[in-house]
């Protein structure tokens, strides 16, 4: 995650140029391998295994080697080798830099420091969004939020990132009365509590997100693709609903739907989370109560 969000930065001092990205992408992406390849090719798991594994994690809130350790395939020695072997997405993303010549270390080093003084980070801040860790950089993009918004918006970034984008990025949530935005996905479930997820976008980005988190090569039809992202909100209410079934509180899905063009939400607090998906935004909306009107 930190990885495109250093390197937009970046490119909005004018350190890199957006053409320059395009290059590093390539040459990270050609050294980071999925944590399941690299089991398969180490020999630690068959291909059956690793497919049932991504298959549980779109029904758990669990990493891969998690997963893996639970079934007994792998022990946590052997995740631990594979992680050393796949590495941190930041460190490759600066690697690739400095290999293509495009910046040096030195000048890596002051922009992480220009960096923390523009956006007043601690150091301890900094080490958490370096170590690439969803569960270290969501809680400092969402510490003022407020209830379970921040547990929803961890579920959603982790399910995202493992299901659609390995490196989505997100930005600073912020909140409205009303949203007004195209494509809209949404799903309302109630019980103990009542919450309304949503995701939205133009049709580059809902078609990019479908995409990714189908595994489809190609889906050229935006309600297919608005479908798609129903089953994506689906299944983090499902994996959220789970986690609040430990704690002893109720959650019952009903079915999402969506709406294609024009779309707005209308509730006394809306939760907006900017988040890129394939470098295209979509918002991820959380309403907190069952007082909205949908347009």
């Amino acid at each position: 995650m930190f990885d495109r969000i250093f390197a937009n930065y970046l490119v909005s001092k004018q350190v890199l140029g957006p053409e320059c990205l395009t290059e590093i992408y390539k040459h990270q992406d050609e050294k980071r391998v999925r944590l399941g390849v690299i089991a398969v090719s180490e020999k630690l798991l068959t291909e059956e295994q690793s497919d049932e594994i991504n298959r549980l994690q779109s029904e758990t809130d669990k990493r891969f080697g998690d997963i893996a350790v639970e079934k007994g395939y792998l022990t946590d020695n052997q995740v631990s080798r594979l992680l050393t072997l796949q590495g941190n997405s930041f460190l490759s993303f600066v690697q690739s830099a400095v290999d293509l010549n495009y910046i040096s270390m030195s000048d890596i080093d002051k922009m992480l420091n220009t960096y923390q003084k523009d956006n007043g980070y601690t150091l301890t801040d900094m080490e958490n969004l370096k170590s690439c860790d969803i569960d270290r950089i969501v809680p400092i993009y969402v510490c003022d939020l407020e209830g379970y918004a921040c547990d929803i918006i961890g579920v959603a970034a982790r399910a995202i990132s493992r299901l659609v984008d390995y490196h989505m990025y997100i930005e600073r949530p912020y909140k409205s009365d009303k949203l007004i935005t195209e494509n809209l996905c949404h799903q309302a479930s109630c019980g103990d509590f009542n919450i309304l997820l949503a995701i939205s976008g133009d049709e580059a980005s809902i078609m990019s997100n479908a995409i990714g988190f189908s595994g489809e090569q190609y889906i050229d039809d935006l309600e297919d693709a608005m479908d798609s992202t129903c089953e994506l909100i689906n299944c983090i209410n499902g994996l959220f609903a789970t986690e609040m079934s430990k704690r002893g509180i109720d959650i019952d899905m009903n079915a999402p739907s969506f709406k294609g063009g024009r779309g707005v939400i209308n509730s006394e607090e809306i939760i907006n989370l900017p988040v890129y998906v394939f470098d295209k935004m979509i918002t991820f909306s959380i309403v907190m109560c069952d007082n909205y009107t949908i347009e």
